[in-house]
């Protein structure tokens, strides 16, 4: 008999643990669902921004840091001026 109540016990553990996983995975939509409606809070003046540029940095300030990103769309900038001026110097 133990080894029918050692299955049952094992059942219950797995019901349990896709329980869980069940949860945790409807956490992390809503956390990912949220990210897309809801402004991070280092991220204020998105307010202004096209919503799709606006989407992506709301989710990329949680992934890659603030600080990270701001380095990153300095380089950007600096990068897609340099691109105009040389285009703007080329088509003289």
């Amino acid at each position: 008999m133990s080894s029918l109540e050692d299955l049952a016990a094992r059942k219950t553990l797995l019901v349990a643990r896709t329980d869980l996983e069940r949860i945790d995975l409807a956490v992390a939509v809503r956390a990912l669902v949220g990210a897309f409606v809801e402004p991070h809070p280092q991220a204020g003046r998105l307010g202004r921004m096209h919503p799709l540029v606006a989407r992506a940095l709301r989710l990329a300030i949680p992934i890659f840091g603030a600080s990270r990103l701001g380095f990153l769309a300095r380089a950007l900038s600096i990068g897609l001026v340099a691109f105009r001026l040389v285009n703007g110097l080329r088509s003289r």
